[in-house]
């Protein structure tokens, strides 16, 4: 095992000491169109400490808006997913990765974190088309004078699923691999970890398509304990 990795077990192992970082961001008490205390993470590994207006699940996947303080009516750098590596507001991190989701939605985004470990998990949140016809045009380069929309409700989002181990691919979990075929590839990418990898297989009850945040933490449970050995 290389240096790298052993740092980043101990860090990991010592930081949850057996549990694991499942960020409940998704329907948890924040205030959407508000600055909340964050930073940006530039692609050179600079960290920048200041506000990021946390607008909801949706338009934040788009850009970050950052402020040096709380209560600036002008944010000083608007960042585009191509602009920065990751940024964190409030209790939602985020992450850029370059993956084409839709046909309208090609090059950088920024995903929602939602699992951190060795196998790290993230959603792309998007509107059904039933609500997108009903919503308010935001334009966020000018907030201040838009007519905001304050029944945007993010529990009713859809989302898709995506995982990433360390130094891995950026793989979605939505896919047509990965959705239609999910015991054989799933159990493959979890491979190194025989147990869980036949239950996947197998299709044992509580380990399909549909418990995949589960599988993941219990992967990354076994990887943390395992490696903290060596």
């Amino acid at each position: 095992m290389n240096s790298k990795m052993k740092t980043f077990i101990i860090f990991y192992f010592g930081l949850f000491s057996g549990t694991f970082l499942f960020a409940q961001t998704r329907y948890e008490s924040v205030q959407l169109w508000t600055n909340y205390p964050g930073y940006i993470v530039t692609w050179e590994n600079d960290t920048v400490y200041g506000f990021i207006k946390l607008s909801n699940l949706v338009n934040n996947q788009k850009k970050a808006m950052f402020y040096k303080n709380a209560d600036d009516a002008d944010p000083v750098e608007k960042y585009k997913p191509k602009d920065i590596k990751a940024f964190k507001v409030g209790p939602r991190e985020y992450e850029s990765y370059k993956y084409h989701v839709t046909n309208e939605t090609k090059g950088f985004h920024f995903f929602l974190k939602v699992i951190e470990g060795p196998i790290c998990m993230f959603k792309w949140y998007f509107e059904p088309e039933s609500r997108q016809q009903e919503r308010v045009e935001i334009d966020e380069d000018d907030v201040l004078n838009s007519k905001i929309d304050l029944s945007f409700n993010e529990a009713d989002l859809s989302s898709n699923d995506f995982m990433k181990k360390q130094d891995g691919e950026f793989v979605c979990l939505s896919s047509l691999k990965f959705g239609t075929n999910f015991k054989k590839n799933m159990s493959e990418y979890v491979s190194d970890f025989p147990e869980l990898a036949e239950k996947i297989a197998s299709k044992e009850e509580g380990y399909r398509s549909i418990d995949r945040e589960k599988i993941i933490l219990e992967y990354n449970e076994w990887f943390l304990k395992s490696h903290s050995k060596q």
